[in-house]
């Protein structure tokens, strides 16, 4: 019924959930764990490795440092997935996806409106302890969204059959997850459930490495966004990207970290999609250039 994906680095955490699958999911199921400790493998040519291993017909691709604490919640995702229309189902995502780069979440412009998650964050690195984070303001069972967070999330094999994990654009571990909800939902609607909770053990990591792989999704999908599918929750949309759009550039202009020719794409971007225009593009043009 269900083929559990995992790219593994660690024999002990692979072990504990492994047990923690096979004690909570409650339908037939396999687990295919991929070695990917010191390969220099990515992680989509891992997933399309672990697709393509894969047996049953709802696929599950998961981190590693993950404790799935609902019984039988492949029961759940089982009967998620009798409705033909849902393609991608995760725990975390966003209603919205802003044409500026950013994670699963929105820009800082959007605040938490966009949000749908059900999650127990765990902070590995930076020792705060634990947080639960759960963000349902319909109180709905299932929120549709724009893209889902990559710790957890499910989709049918034959949509994995079509929609590959783009291991030629992303040769890292960062930007999957968007590429992939951004390309199911052209054909199917991207879900979150809150009926299904784990606990993530580790913190995102969001340096320049990940920032630059994100650049790349965005402009791969650029003709597609920005998207909402909650209009009510963001009824200034359009002044919302505009805003996010003109902060980013100041920001990574005075940053540095970025390349001209990368943060020129960024620019060239919004400006083709009209979130800035001539004067403003010509002005941060040169600053790019004489920076």
């Amino acid at each position: 019924m269900i083929s559990v994906i995992i790219c593994s680095v660690d024999r002990d955490a692979l072990a504990l959930v492994k047990d923690n699958i096979r004690s909570t999911i409650g339908v037939e199921h396999e687990i295919v764990a991929i070695d990917n400790l010191g390969t220099g493998k990515g992680i989509c040519e891992v997933y399309n490795e672990g697709t393509a291993l894969a047996r049953y017909d709802i696929l599950c691709f998961m981190h590693e440092d993950v404790v799935i604490l609902t019984k039988d919640w492949g029961r759940k995702v089982k009967a998620i997935f009798d409705d033909a229309t849902v393609g991608l189902l995760g725990v975390a995502g966003s209603t919205c996806r802003s044409l500026t780069p950013s994670g699963w979440f929105p820009p800082s412009e959007y605040g938490t409106a966009p949000w749908r998650l059900n999650m127990i964050q765990g902070s590995k690195y930076n020792n705060a302890g634990q947080k639960t984070d759960y963000f349902n303001p319909a109180n709905e069972k299932l929120s549709r969204v724009a893209c889902v967070d990559g710790v957890w999330f499910c989709t049918i094999k034959n949509i994995a059959r079509l929609v590959k994990f783009d291991s030629d654009l992303l040769k890292g571990f960062h930007g999957y997850d968007i590429d992939y909800s951004l390309g199911v939902s052209n054909s199917h609607q991207v879900m979150v459930t809150f009926d299904i909770l784990l606990r993530h053990e580790s913190e995102g990591n969001f340096d320049i490495t990940w920032l630059k792989e994100i650049i790349k999704v965005q402009n791969k999908y650029k003709d597609q966004l920005p998207v909402s599918y909650d209009p009510l929750a963001l009824p200034d949309f359009e002044n919302l990207e505009r805003k996010a759009s003109n902060r980013f550039l100041r920001e990574n202009i005075k940053k540095k970290e970025l390349s001209n020719n990368e943060l020129s794409k960024v620019l060239s971007m919004y400006f083709q999609k009209n979130q800035i225009g001539l004067l403003r593009y010509i002005k941060f043009l040169f600053k790019i250039v004489l920076r």
